[in-house]
């Protein structure tokens, strides 16, 4: 008689996991490329000839621009209107002269800065 109809319950016990997530760093890996050179070609005998030709051609243009702004550089203007004249010639024989001297500096000062530009273009095909 001792016998009870009591069944005993149990009561389940959740289990507490943790859960970490795991951080991903992106990560930038840098791949160099080499250049790989070509063996420079030979040149022709004819190919080395007409670049000595060329880089001829160019020393003399350096020659004469440089001669040009020389000249230009020694070129005095006058303090009277009349001791300078600067003069244009088209191709059909029109002729313009002026003796202002603000108009033949301002001339000469465009000259000096075309020539200076030209030498400094052929001094860097010269180094080419």
């Amino acid at each position: 008689m001792g016998k009870s109809n009591i069944a005993e319950k149990t009561a389940p016990v959740a289990e507490v996991v943790e859960v970490v997530e795991a951080v991903v760093i992106p990560t930038l890996t840098v791949v160099k490329e080499e250049k790989v050179e070509e063996p420079a070609r030979k040149l022709t005998l004819e190919e080395r000839i007409q670049r000595v030709e060329d880089l001829s051609m160019l020393i003399d243009r350096w020659k004469t621009l440089n001669d040009s702004r020389r000249k230009l550089q020694t070129f005095q203007i006058g303090a009277d209107s009349l001791s300078s004249v600067i003069s244009l010639r088209d191709a059909n024989g029109n002729e313009f002269k002026t003796s202002n001297s603000a108009v033949i500096s301002s001339v000469i000062d465009e000259m000096k800065r075309t020539l200076d530009t030209k030498v400094r273009d052929v001094e860097e095909l010269i180094n080419l």
